[in-house]
């Protein structure tokens, strides 16, 4: 899939969420990952957001291509799971 985007900051995105992922089981992987994020970076907040885009960006294109679904669509209904969730 060629979206335009860098693939060093989207695989970037990859490992945090993949950190995410594997502090969902109650270790600090999260937390210990973006420490080592801040210190190795040049620019982490501005990397980190780049990196986070980049991957949303992906994720939008794999769901319309797999499931012919518009991104305003899978952004409304990530939405809407996100304000049930708060209820």
């Amino acid at each position: 899939m060629s979206s335009g985007y860098p693939s060093e900051p989207t695989l970037l995105g990859v490992e945090i969420m993949t950190a995410w992922a594997a502090s969902q089981s109650g270790n600090d992987f999260m937390g210990e990952r973006l420490e080592a994020l801040k210190r190795d970076l040049e620019d982490p907040v501005n990397e980190i957001i780049t990196a986070l885009t980049n991957l949303s960006a992906h994720l939008l294109q794999l769901r319309h291509e797999e499931r012919g679904a518009s991104f305003t669509e899978t952004l409304q209904l990530v939405a809407s799971y996100v304000s049930s969730q708060e209820q």
